[in-house]
């Protein structure tokens, strides 16, 4: 029986791996920062302390390790807090980098990281390049690995669709959409990219490559509304604010305490992701995302 360790554990994809890795017999070791808070979880693993913005704590989770997970995401995402070091190059670059010498060091015999589409590191965007900067770590590691790169991820535990969801319920008459809505994306069930995931963790079909994932549909965001709406059997008019307006609410909210608003956040929501996972189809014949109806009709009741 193999050990696997997923490093953001706790997180909504995280959560999804560690469900798939023990329903497909593995034992699961989970990284947090804190295991008295995450055993109220329920998760099927064992919970492990460490913290990628400390590299002297993550020897200890890598004993006797077979193979690894690197999902960790820092809280508040994509709205970074750099006064308490969650950033995207802090966590997403450095932390990933740490990981990976923790578990070259280990002898784990395998890394599978999750990364982004348009992951480069020399882009201009800090999510593009910190996620770019990670996949050279995972990439000049030395171990067998396989880099993920997922477009917008979505399902019953998510911030991001379900909060359209709560949008389109509560609100009548119209639905406030940031900017123009023409942002493009692939949009991918986390149970969907978590068959992927596991498969590639516990076999070798995939080791060495890169494969993007997402969703059969190439969708607007004015798109992913209208599913949503349908999935709810409501009927909204789409009111666009302008992304210039909204940046200069972020850049207020930026000097306020909590940041909860960015305006590199407000770029990071509109902007595209879309995925061409015919090489993950190709080489994982479990991995047949749904499209987004069929998706969330699986967990959107209409009441």
């Amino acid at each position: 029986m193999q050990r696997i360790l997923v490093a953001g554990g706790t997180g909504f994809l995280g959560r999804a791996f560690v469900r798939g890795l023990h329903g497909r017999g593995a034992r699961v070791a989970v990284l947090t920062r804190n295991p008295a808070g995450a055993g109220g979880l329920g998760l099927p693993a064992e919970y492990v302390q460490g913290d990628v913005r400390r590299p002297d704590t993550l020897a200890r989770a890598m004993d006797a390790v077979d193979a690894a997970i690197l999902s960790v995401q820092f809280p508040g995402y994509p709205v970074e807090a750099p006064a308490r070091g969650r950033t995207f190059m802090e966590v997403d670059a450095h932390g990933t980098a740490a990981l990976v010498e923790a578990a070259a060091e280990a002898g784990v015999r395998k890394l599978v990281y999750l990364s982004g589409v348009g992951a480069d590191p020399g882009s201009a965007r800090t999510w593009y390049r910190a996620k770019g900067l990670a996949e050279a770590s995972v990439r000049n590691s030395g171990l067998d690995h396989v880099i993920v790169r997922p477009s917008w991820v979505y399902g019953p535990e998510d911030r991001s669709l379900n909060r359209f969801i709560a949008v389109i319920r509560r609100i009548p008459f119209v639905f406030p959409q940031l900017g123009d809505g023409s942002g493009r994306i692939t949009p991918i069930h986390v149970d969907d990219l978590s068959a992927l995931v596991c498969e590639a963790t516990l076999g070798s079909a995939g080791d060495g490559l890169t494969l993007e994932a997402g969703g059969p549909d190439v969708l607007s965001l004015d798109d992913v509304v209208r599913t949503a709406m349908a999935a709810l059997g409501r009927r909204r008019a789409i009111l666009h604010i302008p992304e210039g307006l909204v940046k200069l609410a972020a850049a207020w909210a930026e000097r306020l305490p909590g940041q909860i608003l960015s305006r590199d956040a407000v770029d990071f929501a509109t902007q595209d992701g879309i995925a061409d996972s015919d090489l993950a189809r190709h080489r994982f014949p479990v991995f047949r995302p749904r499209d987004l109806a069929t998706g969330l009709a699986a967990y959107v009741s209409r009441a």
